[in-house]
């Protein structure tokens, strides 16, 4: 191992270098902390410096100052030699980041033994930095992947903003780079339009792998096994499932096996775009409100059951007409459960009264609002947990 020697005294430099040699060191020299410091620059496998204290042109306390300041991208173990027994000199010493103290007339053994835990402590700091190295390595790799997931999570998301008769609009920031919220809407025939929005318990990518598995089993199939259809033999060969048929065979599919707790809530509904009925099956989630266009905005809700939490579940739903001009909004909890510097909650109030004083907007504008109003109230586009909203205005036939 290599070692720098330190001591402007040059026959004590001399004794000092021959007995470390002795020891089965490699020791480079330097008669002052300036010189020691070249050479450290110079020779990058150098981690153990053994310097005296009083020296002139750069002292020990300067030097090692200067040593613990700069990063010489490894690890440098600094032991100190005084002449005197100083406690002083000691407490200044380490307080500059010296990592052992010596005093000079104590036997050559000892400073063996001092360097010799240097040492060790070189080896684990290496190996640490090893370790941390390939941890940075896997880290980066997984920090890709996880943002190639949440592009794909990104493209899950509707791109489609109208069907006859119908408009939508929809914003969704995910507390990480993987989120637990999903929304889509869809026509299951000529005039029925389903909608829904879910959010997954947790956060990261157990959440975001259930939710990227929810959307598949939400969307529409044309094989006999959609869980939105049920597939006939007469004319038209399918009969739309009603709400809570659908999240009924969600809880079949998706129950938690074993100890696992991962659940998710929803609102999965279907509008009929020639009447303006809606219906609804609510499973724990956050009620959605109701925008009249010529009145006020309402919660509709009916509570239910999270989807996987429990086997056997019977789910409700509920009706209700919409006129023309009228606005829909679910949205996951991160909503109202947003919470601002001052730990005050944003809560469904706030959010109505958002909706409220900008309904003249289109439905696109004014989803953009909330957006804007939940990262003043948050003070930053960071939340902490996955925030969605999806807003429907049906149009009338």
């Amino acid at each position: 191992m290599k070692v720098l020697l330190i001591e402007d005294a040059r026959d004590v430099r001399q004794v000092l270098k021959a007995s470390l040699t002795r020891y089965g060191y490699h020791v480079l020299d330097a008669e002052h902390g300036a010189q020691g410091l070249a050479l450290l620059n110079q020779h990058e496998d150098v981690q153990l410096v053994v310097s005296d204290v009083s020296m002139p042109v750069m002292d020990g306390h300067q030097l090692c100052r200067l040593v613990k300041q700069k990063d010489f991208g490894r690890f440098v173990y600094v032991i100190l030699l005084s002449s005197r027994d100083q406690e002083q000199e000691i407490i200044e010493g380490l307080e500059l980041g010296a990592d052992d103290f010596l005093a000079k007339q104590s036997p050559l053994a000892e400073l063996n033994a001092r360097m010799s835990v240097g040492k060790r402590i070189i080896d684990l700091n290496n190996e640490l930095n090893r370790q941390n190295e390939k941890l940075n390595v896997a880290y980066d790799q997984i920090k890709k992947d996880l943002m190639v997931a949440a592009e794909m999570h990104s493209n899950l998301l509707p791109t489609q903003k109208r069907f006859p008769g119908t408009e939508f609009a929809w914003m969704c920031n995910s507390c990480a780079f993987l989120g637990g919220d999903m929304f889509d809407y869809q026509r299951l025939d000529e005039h029925i339009v389903a909608f829904y929005l879910l959010d997954v318990s947790g956060h990261g990518i157990p959440s975001a792998l259930l939710s990227f598995t929810l959307k598949y089993a939400l969307s529409p199939s044309h094989k006999g096994a959609s869980l939105l259809k049920r597939f006939t033999n007469n004319p038209p060969h399918y009969e739309v499932l009603e709400p809570m048929e659908v999240v009924a065979k969600l809880n079949e599919r998706f129950m938690a096996p074993g100890s696992s707790s991962q659940y998710f809530t929803m609102i999965y509904a279907l509008l009929d775009t020639r009447s303006g009925k809606v219906t609804v099956c609510q499973a724990g989630h956050p009620g959605l409100l109701h925008q009249a266009s010529t009145g006020k905005t309402i919660e509709r809700t009916n509570d239910g059951f999270p989807v996987g939490m429990l086997p056997d579940v019977e789910f409700d739903q509920f009706d209700f007409f919409m006129e023309p001009g009228d606005r829909l909004f679910l949205f996951s909890d991160g909503v109202t459960e947003c919470f601002n510097p001052a730990k005050e909650e944003y809560g469904s109030e706030r959010l109505i009264k958002v909706l409220e004083n900008c309904k003249t907007m289109t439905i696109e504008e004014q989803v953009a609002e909330v957006d804007r109003q939940l990262i003043g109230w948050n003070q930053s586009n960071q939340f902490d947990d996955d925030v969605s909203l999806l807003a429907i205005e049906w149009q009338g036939q």
